[in-house]
């Protein structure tokens, strides 16, 4: 994994692979490096800027998961599945003449597990499923839906969450490994995925579980400490990352 943060020409060749040959970019996301950011984005995830998101109520995987939203695109016609009303991930995505319509069984009365997506085959740009998945019982009838409606050059980003606490909305399903999301990709027929972590190692994992449970202003102070021990734990065993993601980001071409 070093090596592939470490090689940034190997990586770019790599990112994207036929979900035919079996693999997905060996890519990890991780709370001490920025990835393919600017400069603005830069100061959004300084440390007193993670401090801030901590003490509003989020937590790392929150944190996180919009960090590595912050290097995707969306384009076009864009349809967010199951965000609900103004999901805080757009405010980190980059957008090239996107609209964005979001249907949620909350605001539509759809049922994700057996009806159709009200939109015509082929007339989608992207589509976004954040932390979607995981409640899903049916989740091939979803994926199948949103292939059909998806554009030849489509695509679909999201994320599911790996370590995390159960949280039914209103029911709470699934855990989704890299492989088994890979595999899930391919049997559905989509063309390709890159699959990637977010997280850090196993003591940044214990902070994420127990962040929400302590008063706010002891969030940021806790982190500091956490943070720490588990920089120098992976710095001592840097496969602890692959083995403790606090969940992937996708990103799935039709």
């Amino acid at each position: 994994m070093n090596n592939t943060l470490q090689n940034d020409s190997s990586k770019l060749k790599k990112e994207t692979q036929m979900l035919g040959a079996g693999k997905a970019a060996p890519e990890a996301y991780n709370s001490y490096g920025e990835g393919d950011v600017g400069d603005s984005q830069r100061r959004r995830w300084s440390l007193f800027a993670t401090l801030k998101h901590l003490y509003r109520g989020q937590t790392m995987l929150r944190i996180l998961m919009n960090r590595a939203l912050a290097t995707e695109t969306l384009r076009g016609k864009v349809v967010d599945i199951g965000g609900g009303r103004n999901p805080d991930y757009f405010e980190y995505f980059k957008k090239e003449h996107a609209s964005i319509e979001p249907i949620d069984g909350s605001m539509t009365g759809i049922n994700f597990e057996h009806d159709m997506l009200p939109y015509t085959s082929d007339s989608i740009d992207t589509i976004v499923l954040c932390n979607v998945l995981e409640h899903i019982y049916n989740y091939e009838h979803l994926l199948q839906e949103i292939r059909r409606v998806l554009k030849k050059e489509g695509q679909l980003i999201g994320f599911v969450p790996w370590w995390v606490g159960y949280h039914p909305d209103p029911h709470d399903y699934f855990r989704y490994t890299k492989e088994a999301l890979q595999m899930i990709f391919k049997d559905v027929g989509y063309s390709s995925a890159r699959i990637r972590s977010i997280g850090g190692g196993p003591v940044l994992a214990n902070f994420n579980t127990i962040v929400l449970s302590v008063p706010r202003f002891v969030r940021p102070i806790l982190y500091l400490s956490y943070g720490l021990l588990d920089a120098l734990f992976v710095r001592v065993r840097p496969k602890s990352m692959e083995r403790n993601p606090l969940g992937f980001v996708f990103v799935v071409r039709k």
